[in-house]
């Protein structure tokens, strides 16, 4: 099935890929910010802080794994 393309900042994306991207990264986001007080506490460190961080490594992770799996649709001609 292809999906129908939208123009967003001068990239071609289809709303199907672009909402599971932003869900993959939400959810892992979340999950490592809410897991942030047993993960310290197995480290035996503090959590202030370390929850933000947690959480922004979910987020990093997830546009990692959503860069592999999206395809790209962008056509570039050389003149």
């Amino acid at each position: 099935m292809d999906d129908v393309c939208y123009e967003i900042y001068g990239e071609c994306v289809s709303l199907r890929e672009l909402g599971l991207a932003t869900l993959l990264s939400t959810v892992l986001a979340f999950a490592l910010y809410f897991t942030t007080p047993y993960i310290a506490s197995a480290l035996k460190v503090s959590a202030t802080g370390l929850s933000i961080v947690l959480g922004a490594i979910g987020a990093t992770i997830g546009f990692v794994i959503s860069s592999l799996i999206t395809r790209v649709k962008r056509v570039i001609v050389e003149v």
